[in-house]
């Protein structure tokens, strides 16, 4: 299994020009303030690895971080809220997913179970599903889930994509981290 805890930051790339294509890659996206950079944190066990801000929609562009020198995890621009950007989503997730699945060997599409499903998830799903890359739904703050806001979240995404293995993990306390880091092991090795 990979370890996460072997990971650095390399570059952040805000075009196609300066994606990195050498080595296969696990891609992290969600809406602002959904808790992916505090996730990313989580799974390396570094506090200050992904910049967590109090401001969402602070990433504007990919950030990549090397996993023992040999794969990827790509952290996402958050989409939904862009507070002064002219960061514009939808064409560099199209201009990112066109790389494929030979690089790009999953997308984890990270959610708050709270909520529904939006037409802005909806597309970044389709994005990445379109693509032919491997999708998985990763339910954030699942620490402060009642078990039947789970099971209406669960029900909630199968009807976007269904049979699809979902994730639930929490940052705060750790929760379901391990299966995740062998989901991610397993989509690159």
């Amino acid at each position: 299994m990979i370890n996460l805890q072997k990971t650095s930051f390399v570059k952040s790339s805000p075009t196609k020009k300066d994606f990195l294509i050498d080595k296969k890659q696990v891609v992290f996206l969600g809406k602002s303030n959904v808790g992916k950079s505090s996730l990313i944190n989580a799974l390396t066990n570094q506090k200050t690895l992904a910049v967590v801000s109090s401001t969402p929609g602070r990433t504007q562009m990919l950030n990549y971080f090397s996993l023992e020198d040999k794969y990827y995890l790509v952290d996402a621009p958050g989409y939904g809220y862009y507070k002064d950007s002219k960061l514009d989503f939808t064409p560099m997730m199209d201009d990112y997913s066109s790389l494929g699945n030979k690089i790009i060997k999953r997308a984890y599409i990270l959610l708050d179970p709270r909520r529904k499903i939006t037409v802005e998830d909806k597309v970044c799903i389709n994005i990445f599903y379109n693509a032919g890359i491997s999708i998985r739904p990763v339910f954030t703050k699942v620490d402060k889930l009642t078990q039947k806001e789970k099971a209406a979240a669960e029900k909630d995404f199968n009807q976007v994509l269904p049979n699809t293995k979902i994730f639930w993990v929490s940052a705060l306390k750790k929760t379901g981290l391990d299966f995740l880091k062998a989901d991610i092991s397993q989509a690159l090795e």
